[in-house]
């Protein structure tokens, strides 16, 4: 059985095998595709480059892709297309020019730049290139642009020359020329020491930087259609060492320039046509059809028959290795995405089958450091020795029949001198390491479930522990021979079945046990059960099927759960916390986990292996693209060697790395800003801000926005479905929300306000991204609720009021001018002629006759009333007479007037009242001055009293007018048939209440709701 293994761990495993080696790098997993069933835009792609941020560029035969790992954004010579462009043909190189952010490209024999900030294309056809067509482009390692050029149709066919020119402050310089004989072929290649090596069909020429010629060189000579050339791809690596690929005889050959001595160091009947060096030093050769890599120890893999079974093809176009360290390989039907990175794992005891292989359990190391792991595919226990060589240890029994461990046999353990092993298999069996003869104790065999598993716990005492239910919980010595079963009296009912896993515990003599049924539980080996964790419990589990413990150094407890992912009980039981896939978990159903120092968890799960940091809560997650040899790891299948490396074993081998050198997979690059989308309900249109060529200071979102929807890209292309976002508006959220594969995030209506949009991503592994994408948000507030507006609004209702108050108050004074001069004309003229009138009577009673008297003092009578009623109608109606003060006088003056004259005594309070300045409405004066008349008025027409009391008196809700006398009880008051009800209107008037009362004498109540 051969040893597989990877390049991180060779200097630490003596003897792993060289051709394990370069199979080990041809790992399926490591390929993906990008086609035009992803959305691109054409199928034959001639290139790709990468820009600053991180966005792809894709060159095809009809047009131009940029691609962000999720769209295409396509520029082609379709005029109805807004990224139109010229000519869409495109051949060849393209390369980007980082110090001027453009693309360039050549399509149809013609050179364009594409100036990505301002998304704009120009056509080359001048400065240094006209009347040229322009064959190539190429960037030289210090990222100077170089063109080939010829002549050919200017020429006329006559003499044509190839020209090679190089940019220099905005121009093509020509550099020098060749004769370019019948046929255009031609490479340039740039050396480390800055030197160009220009191949032609004339054969390879030595330039420097300036163009001087230093050497001549036929690398190889060919017939072409019965012409000898010597045209040849070249290349030269980082090392300056120069790789040349002659079309004669297929292969690749090193050349020392010094010596003119050449080394063949692949044979193949193709002719390589391009290469490429990743980071970590390989090599990368295409033919038309196939694909090689040749590592840093020499070793050539050949892909071509992966590639093919990913995708069909007929040409390789081209190869690109972008900041990812990820190879693109161009084809005329799409392209290839294959991982260069150092793969992080060994592989041991794996199938050549792919899928489910050799699966593995019950690892050990014995005293000699053989790796020791049962197979139980081949019921075989294998080990591999220090010196690589992988053998399996024959079982049998003393008495010569073989030992087949079965799938009941999934633990194993050895004894403190690693020399004998035991496992469970039709009772307890001890083996010897040395020999492979087994004892069998089968006294224990009803201690074991024959259909498996069963759980085996080498205790630190040297005692084992087995037994599948707690009636069958048993110490074995296996010095002593002795045993006893943990718990007596175990009854149907106190029983625990279905054991799989055992943990020794720090507390003395106790140990954790794991059920597929019941949970957890602590027991003390004296026959005490001391804690129990279920899905019942305080606080309890997610899951009850557990697969695997880990105590920690604190006394807290770490499980593995059958689809509940990891659980983590607090050191003093109270509490339990759980880890799935949505934190970032490879898989909920956790088989193994091993310690690696005092803050890291490796975890296998039955879909990746997981490295939990249980400080930042973070995990990192590894793949069979990483070099695991299957994504599915077994139950009881882990180990930590001695020599400090981790063994995980699956379902097809052993995985082993270690921990200490393992390199973390390459960081996730930045996020990087897209565009910002969205919808404008008063232009009713969509926009669409493409930030993806410039960078965003802030974004100022319309009040009239309906939404908006930010976009984003994370550059890593590999399985980039996988890549994970969360994101949190600050502002407005006020925690982080899990958006999963989308790569952007909508927002309805937000109220105004200013928000920052926070983005954090991981890649496949669960690497986050160095960086966080934070995009500044103002969202406008509408016109109508902004400062300046409601400003305008206040002043224009300030102005309102104020107007139709000076209006009011125009009227108001009108109003008072025209009482207070109808007022004075009648008491001046009416009330002269009134009582000029009565003075007439009287004198003309002088001389009257009796029957006349009585009629003249009538008439005297009347003018005289008719005076006194003016009079009271002018008071009311007097602006000048407006006060509570001049009510109240006057109240008194016509008490004076009507009851003195009658020998009727009076008392009028009025004490309570203190806002005497206080203006009352003309109206309200005139209802109470009258209510108060009309009833002065009744008590001397009708009454026969001889005491009148009257109080005016504000109360807690208003404010009462009494008038009180202790005449005669009467029926009721006759005035002139209308005096009640005209009381009783003019309270009606006033909102308030009119009473009567006959109790000793007759009283008048108006009680009023205001206070006076």
């Amino acid at each position: 059985m051969q040893l597989l293994t990877t390049r991180i761990t060779y200097s630490l495993v003596l003897g792993f095998l060289l051709l394990g080696k370069a199979l080990n790098a041809q790992n399926p997993s490591q390929i993906d595709v990008l086609t035009t069933g992803d959305g691109l835009l054409f199928r034959d792609v001639s290139d790709i480059v990468q820009d600053n941020k991180g966005l792809l560029w894709i060159g095809t035969r009809q047009g131009l892709n940029r691609y962000d790992g999720t769209n295409f954004k396509a520029y082609t010579n379709d005029k109805q297309n807004p990224f139109f462009i010229e000519e869409d043909f495109i051949e060849t190189n393209m390369l980007y020019d980082a110090a001027a952010n453009y693309v360039w490209f050549l399509a149809n024999d013609r050179l364009f730049a594409l100036d990505i900030s301002k998304d704009s294309v120009t056509a080359f056809d001048y400065q240094g290139l006209e009347n040229n067509r322009v064959l190539e482009i190429y960037m030289a390692p210090d990222n100077a642009i170089w063109a080939v050029t010829d002549d050919y149709w200017q020429s006329n066919k006559k003499n044509p020359k190839l020209y090679l020119k190089k940019f220099e402050n905005g121009k093509f310089n020509t550099v020098t020329t060749v004769d370019s004989f019948k046929y255009i072929f031609n490479n340039l290649s740039f050396a480390a020491d800055g030197s160009v090596w220009w191949a032609t069909t004339r054969g390879t020429n030595k330039y420097s930087p300036k163009g001087k010629l230093l050497e001549e060189h036929i690398l190889d000579t060919y017939d072409w259609n019965g012409d000898d050339i010597h045209y040849l791809p070249q290349f030269f690596d980082s090392h300056n060492t120069h790789y040349y690929f002659p079309p004669s005889r297929g292969g690749i050959d090193i050349y020392d320039a010094s010596t003119r001595a050449s080394q063949t160091i692949y044979k193949t009947k193709e002719i390589i046509r391009r290469a490429k060096e990743d980071e970590q030093g390989s090599i990368w050769f295409a033919s038309d059809t196939g694909l090689y890599c040749m590592n840093t120890d020499g070793l050539f893999s050949d892909y071509t028959n992966l590639l093919k079974s990913k995708l069909d093809y007929s040409k390789i176009n081209n190869l690109f290795i972008d900041k990812s360290s990820l190879l693109w390989v161009a084809t005329d039907n799409g392209l290839f995405k294959i991982r260069t990175q150092k793969q992080l794992f060994a592989n041991l005891f794996k199938s050549k089958k792919e899928g489910w292989g050799h699966s593995m359990r019950g690892i050990f190391e014995d005293a000699k450091g053989r790796l020791f792991s049962l197979c139980e595919t081949k019921h075989q226990l294998w080990y591999q020795t220090k010196t690589g060589k992988v053998d399996s240890l024959s079982l049998k029994t003393k008495s010569g029949k073989p030992l087949n461990l079965m799938y009941d046999a999934s633990f194993m353990v050895t004894d403190s001198s690693k020399t004998k092993a035991y496992a469970i298999g039709n009772g307890i069996c001890e083996i010897d390491l040395k020999t492979g003869l087994a004892q069998v104790y089968d006294q224990f065999k009803a201690n074991n479930n024959i259909h498996g598993p069963n759980p085996l716990l080498g205790l630190n005492d040297g005692r084992l522990l087995f037994g599948f239910t707690l009636e069958y919980l048993t110490v074995f010595n296996p010095k002593t021979k002795e045993h006893q079963t943990v718990f007596n009296n175990i009854n149907e009912q106190t029983n625990i079945r279905n054991f799989l896993f055992f943990e020794e515990s720090r507390d003395k003599n106790c140990v954790w046990i794991g059920t597929r049924d019941d949970g957890i539980l602590k027991v003390n080996l004296n026959g005490t059960r001391l804690q129990t964790f279920n899905t019942s419990s305080t606080p309890k589990l997610g899951k009850h099927h557990i697969l695997c413990l880990e105590e920690d150094t604190d006394g807290s407890l770490w499980i593995g759960t059958y689809g509940g992912g990891l659980s983590h009980i607090s050191a003093d039981g109270t509490s339990i916390t759980n880890y799935t896939t949505v934190v970032g978990l490879a898989n909920d159903n956790v088989v193994a986990i091993l310690p690696q120092g005092p803050n890291k968890l490796w975890i296998s799960t039955y879909n990746g292996l997981s490295l939990f940091d249980k400080t930042t809560k973070e995990f990192q997650n590894f793949y069979t693209e990483d070099g695991l040899s299957h994504n599915e790891f077994n139950y009881s299948s882990f180990f930590k060697g001695s020599n400090g490396l981790y063994y995980f074993g699956g379902m097809n081998g052993v995985n082993v790395f270690n921990p200490k050198t393992l390199q973390e997979a390459v960081s996730p690059p930045d996020i990087q800003l897209l565009g910002i989308s969205g919808y404008n309900s008063k232009t009713q249109q969509n926009y669409k801000k493409d930030y993806a060529q410039k960078d965003l200071k802030a974004f100022t979102a319309s009040p009239y926005d309906q939404y908006f929807e930010v976009s984003w890209l994370l550059p890593s292309y590999f399985k980039n479905t996988k890549n994970t976002f969360s994101t949190k508006l600050e502002g407005f959220e006020n925690r982080w929300f899990y958006q999963g594969n989308a790569t952007s995030v909508r927002y309805n209506k937000l109220p105004a306000g200013n928000y920052v949009l926070k983005v954090k991503g991981a890649n496949a592994k669960g690497s986050e991204s160095a960086n966080m994408l934070s995009v500044p948000i103002t969202v406008k507030q509408i016109f109508y609720r902004r400062w300046w507006f409601i400003a305008l609004v206040l002043i224009a209702i300030s102005a309102l009021v104020y107007s139709m108050f000076r209006y009011r108050l125009q009227q108001v004074l009108a109003m008072e001018r025209l009482r207070t001069k109808i007022s004075s004309d009648l008491h001046d003229e009416v009330g002269s002629l009134l009582s000029g009138l009565a003075m007439q009577t009287e004198l003309l009673e002088a001389n009257a006759s009796e029957a006349d008297k009585t009629r003249l003092q009538k008439i005297a009578s009347i003018s005289r009333n008719a005076v006194s009623q003016m009079r009271d109608l002018v008071w009311s109606i007097d602006s000048r007479r407006e006060t509570i003060a001049d009510l109240i006088e006057r109240m008194r003056e016509l008490v004076e007037e009507l009851l003195l004259p009658k020998d009727i005594a009076f008392t009028m309070d009025a004490s309570t009242i203190k806002n005497l300045d206080k203006k009352l409405p003309a109206q309200t004066k005139q209802d109470i001055f009258l209510i108060f008349k009309e009833a002065l008025t009744n008590i001397v027409r009708h009454s026969d009293a001889t005491f009148v009391e009257i109080s005016l008196t504000n109360q807690f809700n208003g404010c009462k007018l009494s008038i009180q006398d202790n005449g005669s009880e009467k029926t009721t008051y006759k005035s002139s048939g209308l005096g009640l009800s005209n009381m009783r209107m003019r309270a009606k008037n006033l909102k308030g209440n009119l009473r009567f009362q006959n109790n000793n004498g007759f009283s008048v109540h108006l009680e009023l709701p205001f206070t006076i």
